[in-house]
């Protein structure tokens, strides 16, 4: 019968079961400690560092198809996977900056730019990290393996981002030389499976 309940109900199931919440109470779950991550618990510099969310993704999807012939397109993907990730940050703290701004009257403080200068820094050598990991892993194993790692990376990330995100300003710093640490051996592991 092709009246509104029924298809909204149809659309409601194929939703669900698009963004992993028609099985079991992973999916939710999942998406409950984003939501509260994001929204409730992270200061605002850790937005800066998102990048991360969205270039590992991308990048193992990018090296899922055809194998890189060179390192010219090893690094052609990876880049292209962080400019996506950054340009994802930039929009999500101009909006971020914009909703503060809109909604108050007066502000004594103005935002921290060069403390959010220095987690974007961060935020672009761990995306840098995490997307040469991502194509290091979907080459060697697959793209599924990829994904599995970046997810079980990045809530572990959540963790140290819940209960240590006091220190996050004090440590971008050293995070962001041992994320390029880290993406300096990917990118050798990379350079080895690609020659």
């Amino acid at each position: 019968m092709s009246t509104f309940p029924n298809h909204f109900k149809r659309e409601s199931a194929g939703l669900r079961s698009r963004i992993g919440l028609g099985g079991g109470g992973r999916g939710l779950l999942i998406h409950l400690l984003v939501i509260g991550t994001f929204g409730i618990f992270l200061p605002w510099m850790a937005y800066a560092c998102l990048g991360i969310l969205f270039a590992a993704p991308a990048a193992a999807q990018a090296f899922a198809g055809e194998r890189p012939g060179s390192m010219t397109e090893v690094a052609a993907r990876i880049v292209v996977a962080v400019v996506y990730g950054e340009v994802m940050v930039i929009a999500i703290l101009m909006a971020a900056f914009a909703t503060v701004y809109l909604s108050h009257t007066f502000l004594p403080i103005a935002p921290d730019l060069p403390g959010v200068a220095k987690a974007n820094a961060f935020g672009i050598a761990a995306a840098l990290a995490m997307a040469a990991i991502a194509g290091w892993i979907t080459i060697k194993f697959s793209a599924a393996a990829a994904r599995s790692f970046m997810r079980v990376i990045f809530l572990g990330l959540l963790v140290v981002f819940f209960f240590y995100s006091r220190w996050l300003p004090d440590m971008v710093g050293v995070g962001a030389l041992v994320a390029l640490a880290v993406a300096a051996v990917a990118l050798i592991g990379l350079r080895r499976l690609v020659t």
